[in-house]
């Protein structure tokens, strides 16, 4: 059971440093939808996502190398080594990215202040990735929560004072951002044991080491964007900027999804790397999978119960009609969730080329559906590309990876969750103009089936819990 608990303390301790700081973005998001436009919020929304797709093209997701190879080496000059070199390619990638922007700087079509914040955006996020990639990786999983507070705690911050005492808009929104990744930088350098930069240990061995593992995995983190943005991009060209706005909001909504998923997937990565060698490791990840997406679904389906309550109390009246886009997107995390759990498998065999082909089979799957789905089917139906794009990548990863681990999966019940959340988004589509009242009544219903279903599940979390609060 020990490595069952340590699973479980680190989610633990990740939790701390991550559901504070994402109930606050969420909760932010009435804050942002009051004092932007919906026009001014698309915009925004926009830049940060064409953040996220440039990001790992500057990184090379060299963080993911830094852990995988750190996590477990006891040498610390190795360990300086593999940082060092990751930390030199990126500075060259900044030197290739700072040419770009100064030429896209001096054409005029470009807004020049937009692309200064893209400029400083892309900068402290990149130094902010590695640096606390690379203090989780050292083991000081304390250091790396607390840090996820303090940047939350700064932007929210910032974002008060620059949007709602001096009513800066999207300038202040876009400050805000940039400073949050800042002090978070500036605190990983204090903290860290030692400085782990020297150009002495940087060498072709490692720099070709780091290069091979990473370089194959930047489809793999631009899926999300590639897969995501391609949706907003079609909604821009198809609905109009004000669709976009509403989809930027709606597209928060799942982010409850991945607040679970990212603190039990950051516990999840170190797990499997230590155990990949177990000889029981089949039964491990099966056993840890099944609780995974039976925790999810409940999440999940809890969502589509309040997601029109969300939008009725909580929002803006001008961005209502997004709860209708909710649910599809909703789906569409839940099996981003479950691929990303199953890619974990591949980096701990270093086998990221297989990240590589799935995430692009995904991707184009994705994208050839948008230009379909919403055109034709309208804003309903935004998130239905994304759902078979990421679909079909768990489909194709849960085949490929079962010749390097077998994961066994209880079909039946599997199925059944599938299908009450189906019916879930059906009601949500045959009955949008039904009362407030029975309709959270009709999800609710179906939400007690789920919590019966994972009955067995929900006893063990609550026993868990009960430990845990008698420790404390």
């Amino acid at each position: 059971m020990d490595k069952y608990n340590k699973l479980i303390n680190n989610s633990f301790v990740f939790a701390i440093g991550s559901f504070g700081s994402k109930i606050i973005v969420l909760l932010l998001v009435p804050l942002y939808t009051h004092y932007l436009t919906s026009e001014n919020y698309g915009v925004v929304d926009l830049l940060t996502s064409t953040q996220a797709l440039v990001l790992p093209f500057i990184t090379l997701t060299l963080e993911q190398a830094i852990l995988r190879f750190v996590v477990n080496e006891q040498d610390r000059e190795k360990i300086k080594s593999y940082f060092s070199s990751s930390v030199f390619i990126i500075f060259v990638s900044f030197a290739i990215f700072t040419v770009l922007i100064l030429i896209f700087y001096y054409i005029e079509y470009w807004d020049r202040k937009l692309l200064l914040y893209f400029y400083l955006l892309i900068c402290v996020s990149s130094c902010q990735v590695i640096l606390s990639t690379h203090l989780r990786a050292l083991g000081k999983s304390k250091l790396y929560a607390l840090n996820g507070i303090i940047q939350v705690l700064v932007l929210l911050c910032c974002n008060f004072l620059f949007l709602v005492y001096l009513k800066m808009g999207t300038d202040g929104y876009l400050i805000s951002l940039i400073l949050s990744y800042l002090i978070s930088s500036i605190y990983c350098l204090i903290v860290m044991d030692g400085f782990y930069f020297s150009t002495s240990l940087i060498n072709k061995l490692t720099l070709k080491m780091v290069l091979l593992f990473s370089i194959p995995l930047i489809p793999n983190y631009s899926m999300w964007w590639l897969v995501n943005n391609s949706t907003r991009y079609v909604v821009l060209g198809f609905l109009g900027l004000q669709a976009n706005g509403l989809f930027a909001v709606a597209s928060k909504i799942p982010m409850c999804v991945n607040m679970f998923v990212t603190v039990f997937q950051q516990a999840w990565q170190l797990s499997a790397f230590e155990e990949f060698n177990s000889s029981d490791r089949s039964k491990y990840y099966s056993s840890v999978f099944r609780y995974y997406y039976q925790f999810l679904f409940l999440v999940a389906s809890f969502l589509l119960v309040i997601n029109k309550f969300i939008f009725t109390y909580a929002i803006s009246d001008g961005f209502y009609e997004a709860w209708k886009m909710v649910p599809f997107l909703v789906l569409s995390v839940l099996y981003q969730t479950f691929s990303a759990f199953l890619g974990t498998i591949y980096t701990a065999n270093f086998s990221t080329r297989s990240v590589f082909l799935t995430s692009a089979i995904g991707a184009a799957i994705a994208i050839v559906s948008n230009f379909f789905f919403i055109p034709f089917l309208g804003e309903e139906f935004v998130g239905v590309g994304a759902c078979l794009g990421f679909f079909i990548m768990w489909a194709m990863r849960l085949h490929d990876t079962r010749k390097i681990v077998y994961i066994l999966i209880r079909k039946y019940e599997f199925f059944v969750l599938n299908l009450l959340f189906v019916i879930q988004i059906l009601l949500a589509l045959i009955f949008p103009d039904v009362s407030l009242f029975h309709y959270t009544a009709l999800q609710l219903f179906l939400f007690i089936i789920v919590l019966f279903i994972t009955k067995e599940f929900i006893t063990s979390l609550l026993v868990m819990l009960k430990k845990r609060i008698l420790i404390l």
